[in-house]
């Protein structure tokens, strides 16, 4: 019943469509409940089962090889490939001499071409830089994240 599709009439009928992918994991959930035969265990189905459902369909698309350090290595070569500017040290490449970086450092740095040209354009203002704690699955893992202010503040 997951695979029933949903025609466009119903898409257009939603009443928010700035939370169109919202609408439509609800519009899914109803339809499986709607069609679902009486007792079956597909009438309780609840909106986490959708997540659920909908992280496992994005894994398999997102993480191209079991291990998460080969899987990272092939994202990011394909990100190198289509022109992403990036920087990456897993903890078994050698730390780039004079960079201070501990050897056992994992690093990753990546700038698309529209957040490179933002930053050339907005960047000799304001330069901030956020580091929230422990944000990621990962334990002890920092995700920095650079904003630059724009005309606007």
């Amino acid at each position: 019943m997951l695979t029933q599709k949903i025609d466009w009439d119903q898409i257009m009928s939603l009443p928010n469509q700035n939370s169109l992918a919202a609408d439509l994991i609800h519009l899914k959930v109803r339809m499986i409940r709607n069609s679902a035969p009486d007792g079956s265990h597909d009438q309780l189905i609840a909106l986490k089962e959708v997540n659920q459902i909908a992280q496992a369909l994005e894994n398999d698309e997102t993480r191209l090889h079991p291990s998460d350090a080969v899987s990272t290595r092939l994202v990011m070569e394909n990100l190198a490939e289509n022109g992403v500017l990036m920087f990456y040290k897993d903890k078994q490449d050698h730390a780039p001499i004079g960079s201070g970086l501990p050897e056992d450092a994992f690093v990753l740095c990546i700038q698309t071409s529209f957040q490179l040209d933002a930053f050339q354009h907005l960047g000799n203002g304001f330069i901030g830089i956020d580091a929230p704690y422990n944000i990621t699955q990962y334990y002890n893992l920092l995700l920095f994240t650079i904003i630059a202010r724009d005309h606007w503040g």
